[in-house]
């Protein structure tokens, strides 16, 4: 498959406590090679109503079993091209809506956003978990 062109985006996730119809379990996290892309919610763009939502698996986690309720830092990767343009919208401040179905499972204030690459070659993988590691922000750091 020939790499296409789309966007990694960085956020401060705070997950829904279960008592406000959030998930019953915890996210496993983190972001090791075996655990990339494991995740796949859908995400509500701000622009969007409530329940319009599109692709956006997650690359990985800052943590590890992120409980209900808690924060961590996520990097997720827009995969449908045709939502692209609402996505490149987003800016930092603003939040997205995390779904598992038709339910909100959290809330991802966005901190950045960089032009990535779908499939992401792992250089990319490093230079984007690098910031959920705390190295630093990904726009600074190119890594190829």
């Amino acid at each position: 498959m020939e790499a296409v062109g789309t966007l990694a985006i960085g956020v401060e996730l705070q997950l829904v406590p279960v008592g406000e119809g959030g998930r019953e379990s915890a996210l496993k996290g983190g972001c090791a090679p075996t655990d990339r892309f494991t995740y796949r919610p859908n995400w509500g763009i701000p622009t969007w109503g409530a329940g319009e939502q599109t692709a956006g698996p997650v690359l990985g986690f800052s943590t590890t079993d992120i409980q209900p309720g808690e924060t961590a830092r996520a990097v997720l990767v827009p995969t449908i091209p045709d939502h692209l343009p609402a996505w490149r919208g987003v800016s930092p401040g603003e939040i997205l809506r995390m779904y598992e179905g038709p339910r909100v499972c959290g809330f991802g204030t966005v901190v950045w956003v960089e032009p990535a690459s779908w499939p992401m070659p792992p250089y990319e993988q490093e230079q984007f978990t690098a910031w959920l590691k705390g190295e630093g922000n990904p726009g600074l750091r190119r890594l190829r």
